[in-house]
């Protein structure tokens, strides 16, 4: 019944709208039209236009054209966008990534039309038009289709009163409890601050001039509106235009000691500006897409946005794959983005669902729930229309502490989906920061699957409240593969040399940190499995080797090490160093030197080569060997510059002797 209604209400304002068209506007013209812009523009005062998207057909490129300009883009990104792509799964950049043809940007403007944005991910831009220039830019041959840009709806917050909680290692002030219901500070604690992650906050300004971003890394700002770098209020802005986003900005990442910590306090932001506070101005998508395409193209991990678009859409669009902002997070996610964005406040309102982009299949959905984890009575439901469940998560929506934009040193209390999602934006962002080679949908998995009834989800809660620490544990630890040497007790000579590797993997493709322990005190914490010592007295001591990621899970190996003087007796028998000798001649050598060694009995031995990292580079002898003297020739005409060791272990004995390449 409602469907009926929209669509009869639609047919009498067409009516209407031809009846009052003038004698040179034929009914011909109009009809190449949609419906729903002949609509709108037909309803417009004389000298009034409207926004409205324009699509085009290709690119004007031949297929030699595509294939050279994908080449010049690919040359254009960034280093980080390029890796953050691959992340993605889509590291082959496609015609998403090409130009807009100038040419066909040129008709267009032509006609009269006033350009907005220029869309790569759509192939098109965004104009003001009337109902005369709509028409003519219809006609165009490479004019695939049109429509309307759609207005949003910002989360509107709700001021509340203050109160008082404890803190932890940081004094997170009043911010504490919103941090400690999603376990952030557990992962502060693991020193998982978001360094190194690149945050894009699309909002409505900021006022940056706060103390609570005199500490944040900035490195862009911009605002879609006016079309310049400047997203603190200017004259001719509303009075309350860079509140909204101050609120946001400070609750994701802003910092000061005894009032407020953000989760991603560490984390690197891109400010985009692209909504519009007064009320007689509609919020438009156009300005959405755009800021998506800018985060992408200076290579940001996360995106966390708190705006949604309905009018002009009903809960039939909300399938995943009909609203433009919607797709247009889809392609952002493709391309490596985590995406995250407010469910909507609209669960009291007559439209009583989620808002788009919320419907994306790809994206964190985030609704809100009080401090005791109820949820919020405006946090909209799901599901989408086609039966998926959302929202993906929430966190506190509820009374969350932020910056004020009003009192550059003041704080405040607010309330919405708008602040629920930067919440859970700064988790994403710790998260990638902790296991940078997650693809954005692992890390929506893992925030899900570990959210507080990830076992049983509904549409209201989603999978339920993020809980950081656990997403962030939703991965395999390390793995030690191999070891040299690698019997468990090893004797030594006391003041040689001595060199024990390992070689470890990781399942998530996490960087691991190498730790080595001598009787539980760390020498040697490295990037690299290679651990060089020298052990100076005759003792027994235990010889640990840790691979661990950044979440400290780790894989762990142990030698007993027996150290030997320089000869002593055994039984029957006394040993030196003589009666396993290893030396190299020419050292340092190029290209090539030879090593020797010497063995007074038959003996199991084998001579590796490794570099400077611990990487082996040659096996050169291995297997029962009779007593006497061997020599190997060691090539190094493959291999740059720089040191090498030669490890020489027979029996439990074991020997080093340093090899410098010099080309």
């Amino acid at each position: 019944m409602k469907k009926t209604t929209l669509l009869s209400l639609i047919i009498c304002l067409l009516a209407i709208a031809l009846f009052a068209l003038p004698p040179n506007y034929g009914g011909d013209d109009i009809d190449i039209l949609p419906e729903n812009i002949a609509v709108l523009l037909s309803s417009l005062s004389p000298g009034e236009t409207a926004p409205v998207w324009i699509f085009f057909t290709d690119r004007g490129l031949n297929q030699a054209e595509i294939a050279a300009a994908l080449e010049q883009a690919h040359n254009d990104l960034p280093e980080r966008t390029l890796h953050r792509r691959a992340k993605g799964g889509t590291p082959e950049l496609d015609e998403k990534d090409l130009p807009v043809n100038q040419s066909y940007i040129g008709s267009v403007e032509s006609n009269g039309a006033r350009i907005r944005t220029i869309t790569r991910y759509f192939n098109g831009l965004s104009a003001d038009l009337n109902l005369e220039q709509a028409m003519q830019t219809a006609s165009l041959p490479f004019v695939r289709s049109m429509q309307p840009v759609l207005t949003g709806r910002r989360s509107q917050p709700w001021l509340k009163g203050q109160f008082d909680n404890p803190s932890v290692d940081y004094n997170y002030g009043e911010s504490y409890t919103q941090l400690q219901q999603i376990n952030v500070p557990a992962m502060h604690d693991l020193g998982l601050t978001g360094e190194g992650v690149l945050v894009c906050l699309l909002d409505t300004g900021c006022n940056l001039e706060h103390i609570a971003f005199w500490w944040m890394d900035i490195l862009a700002t911009w605002d879609f509106i006016n079309g310049d770098s400047i997203i603190i209020n200017q004259p001719g802005d509303h009075p309350n235009q860079h509140d909204h986003g101050t609120f946001t900005l400070s609750a994701c990442g802003g910092q000061l000691e005894a009032e407020l910590y953000g989760p991603a306090f560490e984390s690197t932001f891109i400010v985009g500006k692209t909504e519009i506070v007064d009320e007689e101005i509609p919020i438009e998508e156009d300005y959405y897409v755009a800021g998506l395409e800018w985060a992408d193209s200076l290579g940001a991990d996360v995106v966390s946005t708190s705006l949604g678009y309905l009018d002009w859409y009903t809960f039939e669009d909300l399938d995943g794959n009909t609203c433009v902002t919607t797709i247009g997070v889809d392609i952002a996610v493709s391309h490596g983005i985590v995406c995250c964005t407010a469910a909507g406040n609209e669960a009291n309102t007559a439209w009583g669902h989620i808002i788009a982009p919320a419907d994306a299949d790809s994206v964190v959905a985030v609704g809100a729930v009080n401090s005791e984890g109820e949820i919020a009575g405006f946090s909209s439901p799901g599901p989408t229309y086609d039966g998926r469940i959302k929202p993906e998560v929430c966190a506190m929506g509820v009374n969350v502490r932020c910056a004020d934009p009003d009192n550059i040193m003041g704080f405040t209390n607010v309330g919405g989906t708008s602040l629920s999602t930067p919440l859970v934006g700064g988790v994403a962002a710790l998260l990638v920061q902790a296991h940078p080679n997650w693809p954005p949908m692992m890390v929506r998995e893992a925030m899900m699957m570990t959210a507080s009834q990830s076992s049983t989800p509904d549409t209201i809660y989603g999978w339920g409240i993020v809980d950081a620490l656990a997403a962030a544990q939703y991965s395999y630890p390390p793995e030690i593969e191999s070891q040299s040497p690698e019997a468990d007790t090893v004797i030594v000579f006391a003041d040689s040399i001595n060199i024990f590797t390992i070689t470890a993997s990781d399942p998530d493709l996490d960087p691991l940190t190498y730790i080595f322990t001598v009787d539980d005190s760390v020498w040697l914490e490295s990037g690299s499995g290679m651990f060089e010592f020298v052990l100076s007295e005759p003792d027994t001591v235990t010889i640990a080797a840790i691979a661990r990621d950044l979440i400290f899970f780790q894989d762990e190996v142990n030698w007993t090490v027996i150290v030997r003087e320089q000869s002593y007796v055994s039984g029957n028998e006394s040993y030196s160093p003589d009666d396993f000798s290893l030396t190299a001649y020419p050292n340092p050598f190029n290209p090539s030197t030879v090593i020797s060694f010497e063995l007074r009995d038959a003996s199991l031995i084998e001579l590796i080569v490794y570099d400077i990292q611990g990487r082996e580079v040659a096996k050169l002898a291995e297997g029962l060997y009779s007593a006497g003297m061997y020599e190997v020739t060691f090539s190094g005409s493959d291999l740059s510059s720089g040191i090498y060791f030669a490890r020489f272990q027979a029996r439990n004995f074991h020997q080093v002797q340093k090899l410098l390449l010099v080309k």
